[in-house]
């Protein structure tokens, strides 16, 4: 079997496990329901969420720098099973994320960034996090007014533990841009856009991401929810 080849570790955004709250924050866990009441359950609701139960295989390709010197792979999911598939440079690779032995590590690392991009709506009440709520804030790209949604990952567990999201949500509760901050640093490493929001049969989906003053872009292709 060759060798997956990955793309930049910069954009491995990984997921965490459960830290316990303190006064200054709330928390949500994947055992509570999904909910309109807070705005974690209205952003997911805005993208779909309602829909997801009826999901049984989801298809998409990751794509970073579109356009001649692109980096791309492509993935498979079964959500209900948790088998995975994917193909990345002429390979094919599957497994079961139930089951991950050591080499199938670096392409699980690989999955939960690309589908933590492309689903983080509903992550935010699929995953253990603290946040904080901020209104009337500028967004950091185009200055837009937007409500300002702080999410922390714990500090043990996960591939990237202790990561920071600022989120700028609209009146929607349509995200618009996100900053990221690795082991939550105060200065993010990367800022984007969330933009060209499209619909899947319920399930909605930016399928552009980027930032004008670096010229990051990472786009989505051949998305489908069956």
């Amino acid at each position: 079997m060759k060798k997956i080849i990955l793309i930049p570790v910069v954009l491995i955004f990984m997921l965490s496990c459960k830290k316990d709250t303190n006064t200054a924050t709330e928390t949500t866990n994947s055992d509570q329901p999904e909910t309109d009441t807070t705005i974690l359950g209205k952003i997911a609701n805005a993208y779909g969420y309602e829909n997801w139960d009826k999901v049984e295989k989801v298809n998409f390709s990751f794509v970073v720098n579109p356009g001649e010197n692109e980096s791309s792979r492509s993935w498979e999911w079964d959500p209900q099973s948790d088998k995975v598939t994917l193909k990345s440079k002429g390979d094919k690779l599957t497994y079961q994320r139930r089951n991950i032995t050591k080499e199938y590590v670096d392409a699980d690392k690989a999955f939960v960034n690309d589908s933590f991009w492309l689903l983080f709506p509903f992550h935010l009440v699929w995953d253990d996090i603290e946040y904080e709520v901020i209104e009337n804030s500028k967004s950091p790209i185009h200055k837009k007014e937007a409500t300002k949604l702080i999410v922390k990952y714990p500090e043990e567990g996960g591939y990237t533990p202790g990561d920071k999201y600022e989120v700028y949500v609209n009146d929607s509760f349509h995200i618009l841009e996100w900053t990221y901050h690795p082991k939550g640093k105060e200065e993010p490493a990367l800022a984007n856009t969330f933009e060209d929001l499209s619909n899947f049969d319920g399930i909605k989906v930016n399928m552009i991401h980027r930032n004008p003053d670096s010229g990051f872009q990472l786009n989505f292709r051949d998305v489908s929810f069956k």
